[in-house]
């Protein structure tokens, strides 16, 4: 069972824009619309969930926002453990070209107690089945202590199970020197760690390598369209992305992280040919669609990994 714990969930909206209509102060009518339950931690057990692998989304929920998010979950079948909280949840807004630019317009959410943060996570560690991953994924809430991952991290501990995190600044720090198994930073995130500019694959790798020494185990780098690299003490690997026409990047993330999960037990290379083709996948799909086994496996063997990558190898970012 893979647990996640979301503690700043959202309703996400996603508009798909005509051609070149984008522009401040007009009317656009947009070509499609969707909404979807979102969240990082959310996404990822929507990924797990639909793909036959069994997931729980611990998660808050409030007010009218929370209950339409429960709604869509319970309409993918979900396992699902909300915490009611007082504030409303969030709505974020994205704006989809037809060439795959994304804009986002992302919420703050409500402020969230400290009795419901550590309320948020004792759902997910007291669950009656055996965890065997928590991952604590996503933006803080307004005013919520920056330990918060940290935090879902020793939870993890007590009962067993292995721990991965998703977010961004000082609560990523903190949740490596709590001692993670594996956190999902992009290319940015990892810069913000070591506060430095990473410009090529040897830069990221060395950089992971420091966020390894600061305590966490192991790290899973996004680097979009090229593809990820896996690093921990004692092992390095690359792994290219296949090539797709981009509909939205909304959850791409969410989805690899997912993919790299599900097949983590049959070793890293296996981890990380599966978290290329979910995330390939979800990028060709609407709004913060999570992809199926038909999407998936046409981008399943097109991937390469390599435990000697080009270090000279430029890297935009993600």
């Amino acid at each position: 069972m893979i647990v996640t714990i979301t503690p700043n969930p959202s309703l996400d909206y996603t508009y798909e824009l005509p051609p070149g209509e984008f522009s401040l102060g007009g009317v656009i009518r947009p070509l499609a619309t969707r909404c979807d339950a979102g969240g990082k931690g959310v996404n990822v057990a929507r990924a797990l969930s639909l793909n036959g692998y069994r997931s729980r989304a611990v998660l808050t929920l409030g007010q009218t926002e929370g209950q339409h998010i429960l709604d869509l979950l319970m309409l993918e079948d979900l396992d699902t453990r909300p915490l009611l909280v007082k504030g409303a949840s969030r709505v974020n807004v994205t704006l989809v070209d037809v060439d795959g630019n994304t804009t986002k317009i992302n919420s703050l959410g409500s402020p969230i107690s400290p009795g419901e943060c550590r309320g948020l996570v004792a759902l997910a560690i007291t669950a009656t089945d055996e965890v065997d991953w928590l991952v604590a994924c996503g933006s803080l809430p307004p005013t919520v202590d920056k330990g918060f991952h940290a935090m879902a991290v020793e939870g993890g501990k007590s009962i067993g199970a292995r721990t991965a995190v998703d977010c961004t600044g000082e609560p990523l720090l903190l949740a490596c020197k709590a001692g993670v198994d594996l956190i999902k930073p992009n290319v940015h995130e990892l810069r913000d760690i070591v506060k430095r500019d990473l410009k090529n694959l040897g830069e990221i790798i060395t950089a992971a390598k420091e966020a390894v020494a600061i305590g966490c185990k192991s790290v899973l780098v996004s680097m979009g369209s090229q593809g990820a690299a896996y690093v921990s003490e004692s092992e390095v690997f690359y792994a290219t992305a296949p090539k797709v026409k981009p509909r939205s990047t909304s959850g791409a993330g969410d989805s690899s992280l997912a993919g790299f999960l599900s097949k983590i037990d049959n070793g890293i290379e296996a981890a990380l040919l599966e978290a290329m083709a979910w995330g390939a996948a979800a990028v060709g799909l609407p709004g913060s669609q999570m992809p199926i086994e038909k999407d998936i496996a046409p981008l399943r063997g097109i991937s390469k990994v390599t435990n000697n990558p080009d270090l000279s190898l430029a890297v935009a970012g993600d």
